[in-house]
């Protein structure tokens, strides 16, 4: 979905047969995402116009900048961030909003793609692992193995669990499509069955993606969209560190604590993890992500 398709969806009162008015408002979007500075003064009053959009989509989509002579001015800034162009008051502008800060974000560097998986108190411990861009992974605390670091014969990902779904390289998630129904239906089409129904299919891997996977920034990006529009996603509030969402799915449901602005995983009921298998807690409890790429020796 681009910016003009995410305007008109979150923006009723702009008129779809506008096309001047929906490119104002990308542009206002855009501008917000940016953090554009403040612009230089201009020697003669500029008001930037809208034309098209009511009063009320043209105040929700930015506020107007005015620029004027003498020390004193001082521009009117826009929003400081996404959430205050969609705001989080449901699941779907959540992960929308998320969708945005993936995409921005660039794919990190270094030499190791790094999970850990923890609960919050740190009592328990689900595993740790570095897995570098050629397919070689080392391990921590992962079921069968013994104590300290250990050096794994695979380096490959499961896209959901290992009884449904499928093991993927770096390179397969690179090749992954960035529209979010075409993504949708290809992890659909790589799962080996499991639950019955097609979203249920869907909800296991593009949890992986958005979760603990190497996925670049179109695809998470666009794994966040196609969650929004999955059935079953609520909204259960702000709580520490994110937004908490339930996403239900035939017989499968999961929590999880999103921050929208970093597009961050940060705690979860529940997920697939990288070797095949399913991690999740009882009575409330939740699972603490670290995930990011590192150049920290395995140890």
């Amino acid at each position: 979905m681009n910016d003009l398709e995410l305007i008109k969806q979150l923006r009723s009162e702009v008129a779809e047969t506008d096309p001047d008015a929906l490119t104002g408002a990308r542009g206002q979007l855009l501008a917000v995402m940016a953090r554009t500075p403040a612009p230089r003064r201009s020697r003669r009053p500029l008001t930037m116009r809208v034309t098209g959009l009511s009063a009320a989509a043209a105040v929700a989509a930015a506020a107007a900048i005015v620029i004027t002579t003498g020390p004193a001015a001082v521009p009117v800034k826009p929003p400081a961030s996404a959430r205050d162009v969609l705001p989080l008051t449901s699941a779907k502008n959540v992960l929308l909003v998320a969708a945005i800060s993936a995409e921005r974000t660039p794919q990190g560097s270094g030499t190791y793609w790094h999970i850990k998986r923890e609960s919050e108190d740190g009592r328990h411990f689900w595993g740790e692992s570095w897995t570098t861009r050629d397919g070689q992974r080392w391990s921590r605390g992962e079921p069968g193995n013994g104590p300290g670091v250990v050096k794994e014969p695979s380096g490959t990902f499961w896209l959901g669990p290992a009884d449904s779904g499928t093991e993927v390289s770096m390179e397969d998630l690179e090749a992954l499509p960035t529209d979010p129904e075409a993504l949708r239906q290809k992890v659909t089409a790589m799962q080996k069955g499991g639950p019955v129904g097609e979203h249920d299919i869907a909800l296991l891997p593009l949890a992986s993606l958005i979760s603990e996977l190497p996925a670049p920034a179109g695809v998470r990006s666009a794994a966040f969209r196609a969650l929004a529009e999955l059935p079953g996603v609520q909204r259960l509030g702000a709580v520490e560190g994110g937004e908490e969402l339930m996403i239900q799915g035939g017989r499968h449901e999961s929590k999880l604590v999103v921050d929208p602005e970093t597009s961050q995983v940060i705690r979860t009921s529940w997920l697939p993890t990288a070797t095949g298998g399913l991690t999740g807690t009882n009575h409330g409890l939740f699972i603490k992500l670290t995930t990011g790429w590192t150049d920290e020796l395995p140890r």
